[in-house]
């Protein structure tokens, strides 16, 4: 995920608009976020059909390389708050797609779907690295921050699924404490570390070619 020092030069950038989003209320519940990158447009756009859907119950189809940190959190406190939610990554749902994710009571992906560690990056780097940086200050503590408080907060998504004593290897694996931070992770992986991950239906991966079709 990108932080707002960075975000900037990719906002607009997307298969699916937020006009076009707003007409998926018709698939009650459904909301496909289907664009390369996650903006706060985006995340409006999202909260916006989520605030008028009929019931508390809501699935998300995600497609996305990630976006803005803000953006993809505002998206992801406000998937916490629903009674029944599910995720479902038919391909990919990188960066700040994995978190959104993570966010919902349950997951399905598709038997080529991928996800990726969530640590949030900077101009570029990620702030893990930076937090080092001892020429530049403030771009360290700010790094720091972001670090912690993306640590916390995936901590707090992984609880809802796992015990306290299967955290660990969990968070090595999101957080990107062994791998780069785009490395694709897969579904025996995901399982691997105790997250329940079902089978996502064709029928998912075909609403997502829809809608990159109109940009393809």
């Amino acid at each position: 995920m990108l932080t707002g020092l960075a975000a900037g030069a990719l906002v607009g950038a997307g298969y699916l608009s937020r006009r076009n989003l707003a007409r998926t209320q018709r698939l009650t519940g459904i909301i496909p976020i289907v664009t390369p990158f996650i903006d706060i447009e985006m995340a409006e756009g999202v909260l916006a059909v989520m605030e008028h859907l009929p019931d508390d119950r809501v699935t998300i189809v995600l497609h996305t390389l990630g976006g803005c940190v803000t953006a993809c959190v505002l998206i992801a406190n406000a998937l916490r708050q629903f009674r029944d939610s599910t995720a479902v990554v038919p391909y990919m749902a990188i960066s700040g797609g994995t978190l959104i994710a993570l966010s919902a009571m349950r997951l399905e992906m598709g038997g080529r779907a991928s996800l990726s560690a969530v640590d949030p990056q900077i101009m570029g780097q990620r702030v893990k690295h930076l937090a080092e940086v001892k020429d530049k200050p403030s771009i360290a503590a700010l790094a720091h921050e972001y670090d912690v408080s993306m640590r916390k907060y995936v901590r707090g998504a992984l609880r809802k699924h796992l015990p306290e004593e299967r955290l660990g290897p969990a968070m090595d694996l999101f957080i990107g404490e062994h791998a780069p931070h785009e490395w694709p992770i897969q579904r025996p992986e995901v399982e691997a570390v105790g997250l329940a991950v079902t089978p996502a239906a064709s029928k998912w991966a075909a609403l997502v070619d829809r809608y990159r079709g109109r940009a393809w």
